[in-house]
């Protein structure tokens, strides 16, 4: 039960993890998960400057990233039903396998968590989405950006997902080169913007001026290199739903005991509204009451 999963596992910070991470990437198996590993998310740095690698299993693709990306979908065309997104083509904007690991043996490949995605997901969402895979993961940007500009530019656009900022020196791109104002000129039926990583706030004016503001629609994620956790909830502007049916088990700490071992940790059926707390996560990428570092507020 709870009780006795909360005090026999130990709460864990990457520090605790890496040695572990390290060991699956060289070819261990069954370490922090069953099995055998080759996928790995490079992420933000930690306070000592290094890189995180976080496991991107098998299981934790089917059960949270792209259940949680299904989830999402689902959401807004409850919202909007009359949605016409599958209409025409998603565009999806990722990364690469660029990264900081000198030597990465044979079959392993360590990059940004949207690469793993995009090399990992069904061949047949390749019919409705651009670019194609090998634009995709294109690693030098000088290279990428006019050959996602040119894949683009002759599709008809529906819908686009990615980082508002890697996403806006897209769209100015794709203006400049077409000639148009606003990008609804290009992409007339482009009606929401999938988006995650980083705060849109700074960038919606920015967004604003360049498409059509009252036929183009928003929608959040908390989508991390470690999981896929939340959706913007547009019922209630400011607020997220926490997907609770997408493979990960979440536990709540008081700020006051962030750091310790053994917190007075909560799960999701005992918080309280208005209370902020440290978030936990034990997920099927091999991550037990792991600390991701981000504090969250409970609304309701």
């Amino acid at each position: 039960d709870y009780e006795k999963f909360a005090r026999k596992i130990p709460v864990a910070g990457y520090d605790r993890v890496r040695p572990f991470v390290m060991r699956m990437i060289s070819g261990e198996k069954d370490v922090l998960w069953p099995g055998v590993t080759r996928r790995f998310a490079q992420s933000s740095g930690t306070s000592d400057g290094k890189s995180k690698y976080i496991p991107v299993t098998d299981d934790s693709l089917r059960l949270n990233h792209y259940r949680g990306a299904g989830d999402s979908v689902a959401h807004y065309l409850s919202l909007y039903p009359e949605s016409r997104m599958f209409a025409g083509k998603g565009f999806v904007l990722g990364g690469s396998f660029s990264n900081e690991l000198k030597h990465v043996p044979s079959g392993v490949t360590v990059g940004d968590l949207s690469a793993n995605l995009i090399d990992a997901i069904n061949p047949v969402a390749n019919l409705f989405r651009v670019p194609s895979k090998r634009v995709a993961l294109l690693t030098d940007w000088q290279e990428k950006l006019p050959a996602l500009i040119e894949a683009s530019g002759k599709s008809d656009i529906t819908n686009i997902s990615g980082v508002p900022s890697w996403f806006l020196t897209v769209l100015r791109g794709v203006l400049e080169h077409t000639g148009a104002s606003e990008i609804h000129e290009v992409w007339p039926n482009l009606e929401v913007f999938f988006h995650g990583g980083i705060s849109f706030e700074p960038y919606r004016e920015q967004y604003a001026r360049i498409t059509g503001p009252a036929r183009m629609r928003y929608l959040e994620t908390y989508n991390a290199s470690e999981g896929f956790f939340a959706v913007q909830d547009l019922r209630e502007p400011g607020s997220m739903l926490l997907l609770l049916d997408a493979g990960v088990f979440y536990e709540f700490v008081p700020l006051d005991q962030s750091g310790e071992s053994y917190p007075d940790a909560v799960p999701a059926w005992e918080v309280e509204q208005g209370r902020t707390y440290a978030l936990l996560i034990t997920a099927p990428n091999g991550l037990w009451r792991y600390a991701i570092g981000d504090p969250v507020r409970i609304e309701s």
